[in-house]
């Protein structure tokens, strides 16, 4: 596989975590450093692992989990995001207190964006010679990078919009959600 392939498929995936990170920098009040970093943290290190234990679950299971991998994606996306709209309709207190911390969530997150990289891993499976370690450091690398970005991005716009870009978040993230079920059964 070439690099500018590796870079593509990375981009790909990252998409959904670039996504749920402008939600998660909506939530903040404030720009900060570790919440950046965690955010970015924890995304690229899903992005990565998925690949992997792909990667070593091969085939065997590819069939079982395929068959249910959009229930898992929207199930979760859909409770992380109706989370956040039951937290945003509590604490609208979020606009005078300066910070909405929502990072409780960030590994459901982490995993609900990271299942199409677990089947990413089962292709790369099938590529012989393919070096697993430095791929999945790319993708999470990327992942990462990206994540980085949506976070900075999304506080931006969430200083204009206030408490309620914590709504527009969970509305996202249950978007997201069904976009997924609803490619998978249609």
């Amino acid at each position: 596989m070439t690099f500018s392939t590796l870079f593509f498929i990375s981009v790909g995936l990252a998409m959904d975590a670039f996504a749920v990170s402008l939600t998660e920098g909506m939530a903040l009040k404030k720009n900060h450093i570790n919440h950046i970093f965690r955010v970015a943290f924890v995304f690229g290190i899903f992005q990565a692992l998925m690949p992997l234990l792909g990667w070593f679950i091969g085939g065997l299971f590819y069939d079982m989990i395929s068959k249910y991998e959009h229930w898992v994606a929207f199930g979760l996306l859909a409770f992380v995001g109706g989370k956040m709209l039951l937290e945003a309709w509590e604490n609208q207190k979020c606009e005078t207190e300066g910070k909405c911390d929502v990072s409780s969530n960030i590994i459901l997150l982490g995993i609900a964006t990271s299942i199409d990289a677990l089947a990413v891993g089962f292709s790369f499976s099938l590529l012989p010679g393919l070096n697993i370690y430095s791929t999945i450091f790319i993708i999470g690398i990327i992942t990462f990078i990206i994540s980085s970005a949506g976070v900075y991005m999304g506080n931006k716009a969430g200083q204009l919009l206030g408490y309620k870009a914590e709504y527009a978040g969970g509305f996202i993230l249950i978007g997201m959600g069904c976009k997924i079920l609803f490619e998978h059964i249609a």
